[in-house]
């Protein structure tokens, strides 16, 4: 089964493809976690409402509930994804970022007849 990588890029009239299900769910899940809520009109839903704060306000937040928000949002959109769970990481580079939040992404998924581990870091901002 074909699956597209972002970004999405038209080279000799076809889309890039991505190479695994592993990397069709690492863009996936970064394409949710950079879209906010309501940016899409066909599907306003989609997206992440970490989005509506600003750093000082992701400052204050409640840990917990900015980790529940992600990860419910890739329980609502990303279906191939299971056991998800969301960690803060620390940041090792010092580019600067609009929220600041560098985040890992880890649950299972199944690559035909066999369960996986899925594992990625992404940066917010």
């Amino acid at each position: 089964m074909d699956r597209l990588a972002l970004p999405l890029t038209l080279r000799n009239g076809y889309l890039n493809r991505a190479d695994s299900m592993e990397e069709s769910i690492f863009h996936a899940v970064g394409l949710l976690l950079s879209t906010r809520l309501g940016q899409i009109d066909f599907l306003p839903e989609f997206g992440c409402d970490v989005w509506k704060m600003e750093f000082s306000d992701l400052e204050a937040a409640n840990k917990g509930e900015v980790r529940a928000s992600l990860r419910n949002a890739i329980d609502k959109f990303e279906r191939r994804l299971f056991n998800v769970s969301v960690s803060f990481t620390s940041r090792t580079d010092s580019a600067s970022h609009v929220l600041g939040i560098s985040v890992k992404v880890t649950g299972n998924y199944r690559d035909g007849a066999e369960e996986k581990k899925f594992e990625a870091n992404y940066k917010l901002g």
